[in-house]
């Protein structure tokens, strides 16, 4: 027997989770990927007893690929590889199935092809010297990313012509939901879908697909309707009933009611109502749900009767382990080290992952993948500060420090970090805009510097203007994130006007230099401070000698000035601050949010 290092990866990653219209779509592609690879996993552990050196397979969430050596001989190197490739593609078959056969309905043409064809699955065996880790590693990966830049498909045999998919605009629809007006159409499948492949929905009285799985005029292919419909497959541990973007703007009003009303609890736990509608009714606006409208209504009005303020807005962060490919390949580890760093990092990746989920849940947020050094997942805007920072303290805690001491870093003065991107967005904003968003703030955070280890937040108004800042998390020993929060607290209770703000946003562009870069640094800071300083507002119970010692205190701990030079530019500071004041005001109920 012949030990070889292995590698086994499934695409496409981006495009199958990213893909959605809802949170739901979402987590059930990160939940598929996760579920998919665990399947190869475990079958080459048992199958072929295969020693998997990272990542964990047993973790909730784990990446699309996985790393292993094997003692096999040359000739059975193939039957594997092809072994574990079979198990991948006939799993998510049988979902796929499992969920029609639940439906009790009928399978289209060209349902069995989109699902068959959909996935990529790149396998590669290496022989391996225990001694020469490093090197037979960094061969595999550099084999396997030549193998990923060509892609084998099969044309499908349904034809092209026809409407596409809702969710990812790629593939024909299979399953369509007709509009009240369609119904009166006999001709909908060929005026308007093109094909007559189609299962088409609502043109009978028992409809096993109801409105929760396809709204009216949406149409999706088999891909899409497979993780749309997951809970149908009876998958293990899969959640079921993932929390809507309305849902988790709600959060922690909920968790205030419940407080206050314990005879709500039930209510609130159940599906018996809209959390959008819940907005709609608070602006004015038309509910989409008529038949949950007396719930909803009785919710909304025990929020107002007691006084419980929420927004329409929630967050998204996804974060990133900073130069992994320079840490994995060994560039960062001491000579003859890796694959025992490997190990450890598994082991490390892993108990950050389980203390993310313990942290990120209601009435915090909701996780949707976390993988270790990876994280996607919903805040509430009333924690999301206190969360992110809270995240990139366990990290360093759980992952960077244990390793650390354990000696693996070729340079003491290393750091194992990760960069975020964070999204404030507006129920309404399609959540794929967000996602792209949430993407591109990870990428501008990480194009900071060379160390990277920094943060960006955009907000999307709905009103359609964008704000966005990138700082590196810390200032010397503070977290630029405690100044935000120290602001929106100070606003929330009437201790600090954000007249301040205002005030510097007029002021401060008009000393802006040429590329946005600020002059008259003294000048800067002496009105900084004098701005801070006047909006301060004194409390009732407070003495002017405290109010006075307090302003001065509030002007140091700011520490306005040096975060200000840390800034790449004057707009990206001002940002900052308009940031921290939008947070505040929806904090507060969302009140003139322009």
């Amino acid at each position: 027997m012949t030990k070889h290092l292995f590698l086994f990866a499934i695409a496409p990653v981006q495009s199958f989770i990213e893909q959605a219209r809802k949170t739901q779509d979402l987590y059930a592609g990160s939940f598929l990927l996760s579920h998919l690879c665990r399947t190869a996993g475990r079958k080459m552990k048992t199958d072929y007893r295969g020693d998997i050196i990272f990542p964990d397979i047993e973790n909730k969430s784990i990446p699309n690929r996985f790393v292993a050596i094997v003692d096999a001989k040359g000739d059975k190197l193939k039957e594997i590889g092809d072994d574990l490739q079979q198990a991948v593609e006939e799993e998510f078959k049988r979902i796929a199935n499992s969920i029609i056969t639940k439906l009790e309905t009928s399978k289209v043409n060209g349902f069995d092809e989109q699902i068959s064809g959909y996935f990529t699955i790149n396998w590669l065996f290496l022989p391996f010297n225990e001694k020469d880790y490093k090197r037979c590693y960094s061969e595999i990966e550099s084999f396997i990313g030549a193998m990923k830049t060509v892609r084998a498909f099969q044309q499908l045999p349904d034809s092209e012509k026809g409407r596409k998919c809702s969710i990812c605009g790629e593939r024909n629809v299979k399953f369509y939901r007709m509009t009240e007006k369609e119904k009166k159409d006999a001709d909908v499948k060929n005026r308007k879908l093109f094909s007559s492949n189609v299962h088409v929905v609502g043109n009978k009285n028992y409809e096993p697909i109801t409105l929760r799985y396809l709204r009216a005029g949406e149409g999706t292919c088999a891909v899409c309707f497979t993780k749309r419909l997951l809970d149908k497959a009876s998958v293990n541990d899969y959640e079921a009933s993932f929390p809507s973007t309305a849902n988790i703007a709600l959060f922690e009003a909920f968790n205030q009611l419940k407080e206050k009303r314990s005879d709500l609890i039930r209510l609130i736990n159940s599906d018996d109502y809209e959390p959008q509608d819940i907005f709609a009714i608070k602006n004015d606006s038309t509910i989409e749900d008529d038949t949950k409208k007396d719930a909803t209504q009785k919710l909304y009005d025990a929020l107002k009767e007691n006084k419980i303020d929420y927004s329409s807005y929630y967050a998204v962060m996804l974060f990133d382990g900073d130069s992994m490919g320079e840490w994995l390949s060994g560039d960062r580890i001491k000579e003859g080290r890796l694959k025992e760093f490997h190990e450890a990092l598994t082991g490390k990746l892993g108990d950050f992952a389980n203390k993310v989920r313990n942290i990120i849940k209601e009435p915090k947020g909701v996780t949707v993948y976390a993988g270790g050094e990876d994280f996607l997942g919903f805040f509430n805007l009333n924690h999301l500060l206190e969360d992110i920072k809270t995240l990139r303290n366990e990290f360093d805690a759980l992952v960077n420090m244990p390793l650390k001491k354990e000696g693996f870093f070729q340079n003491e003065s290393s750091n194992m970090t990760f960069s975020a991107g964070v999204v404030i967005a507006h129920i309404k904003t399609p959540l794929s805009e967000v996602l792209h968003w949430a993407k591109k703030m990870e990428h501008e955070a990480k194009e900071m510097d060379d160390n990277k280890d920094a943060f960006a937040i955009a907000v999307l108004k709905h009103s359609g203007e964008i704000e966005k800042t990138v700082f590196k998390w810390r200032l010397d020993d503070r977290y630029i994130t405690e100044t935000v929060s120290q602001i929106v607290s100070e606003i929330n209770k009437d201790r600090l006007s954000n007249t301040f703000i205002k005030r510097l946003n007029q002021e401060m562009l008009r000393l802006m230099g040429k590329d946005s870069q600020f002059a008259e640094n003294q000048m800067i800071e002496t009105e900084m401070k004098r701005l801070s300083i006047r909006s301060c507002i004194k409390a009732k119970d407070e003495s002017k000698e405290d109010f006075e010692k307090r302003k001065e205190r509030i002007a140091e701990e700011l520490r306005l000035s040096e975060i200000l030079m840390k800034s790449k530019s004057m707009n990206n500071f001002l940002s900052f601050l308009n940031i921290a004041d939008f947070i505040a005001r929806q904090v507060k109920g969302g009140a003139n949010e322009n």
